[in-house]
């Protein structure tokens, strides 16, 4: 813990604000196989319902961006010690080896942590048909903070929130979701990308290293929401 006190003090507050941890996992379904992908991840659902796992799995498809094709899961606000303490964790690895894994690739799996304080939604923009996602990368997380925040205090069009890469991969990532009902709707999302650039050069920062957008679609068949 004692590390903390060596953050920037903005920074540091924001993580003593946020407490929710969420886990993403990745697949690639092999080519021809998607059809008998869904069904064995139905059944894998049903096997944690049948467990008795109170934990929510949310399920979507990216249709847009270089992970075109592969699905995303993702179960959210949970503390660390959470993930010590799963259901039945050898069952669920074997389920997933007889159900999902002869018809998909696993990827990755990544955690993030939820920054409630820089975020304009709740977690119903997790249900939304559309979801947007901003991955944006910074070089300083403390200035990437401070453009979330102006960010949160100028843009009024659309609700999202907020997550800071935990790990898994580069940890000087920050990632926005926004959620639509429909693509007209989405529209409204279309010039965020320049908006956090005009907040950066507006509040005299210099972190933003690239932007990269992607699209994912809901799929509430391939989720088990508790």
């Amino acid at each position: 813990m004692k590390v903390l006190f060596f953050l920037p003090f903005f920074f540091y507050n924001i993580l003593l604000a946020q407490q929710h941890i969420a886990q993403f996992a990745l697949w690639q379904p092999r080519n021809g196989q998607t059809a008998a992908f869904e069904t064995g991840y139905k059944k894998h659902l049903v096997w944690h319902q049948s467990n008795g796992d109170t934990w929510s799995w949310y399920g979507w498809y990216f249709i847009s961006g270089p992970r075109h094709g592969q699905f995303l899961d993702a179960t959210f606000g949970h503390a660390w010690r959470d993930f010590d303490h799963r259901v039945n964790p050898a069952g669920d690895g074997a389920d997933n080896q007889l159900n999902v894994e002869p018809y998909a690739d696993f990827k990755l799996a990544y955690k993030a942590a939820f920054l409630s304080t820089l975020s304009t939604g709740d977690s119903t923009v997790l249900h939304s048909k559309f979801l947007r996602m901003l991955t944006l990368q910074v070089s300083d997380m403390n200035e990437g903070a401070k453009l979330l925040a102006g960010l949160k205090r100028s843009y009024q069009d659309c609700r999202f929130l907020a997550y800071r890469l935990a790990d898994g991969g580069p940890v000087n990532q920050l990632i926005l979701l926004l959620g639509f009902s429909n693509f007209e709707l989405y529209g409204l999302s279309e010039s965020l990308p320049e908006e956090i650039q005009r907040m950066e050069s507006t509040l005299k920062l210099h972190t933003i290293t690239g932007i990269t957008s992607e699209t994912l679609a809901y799929r509430a068949d391939l989720s088990l929401l508790n």
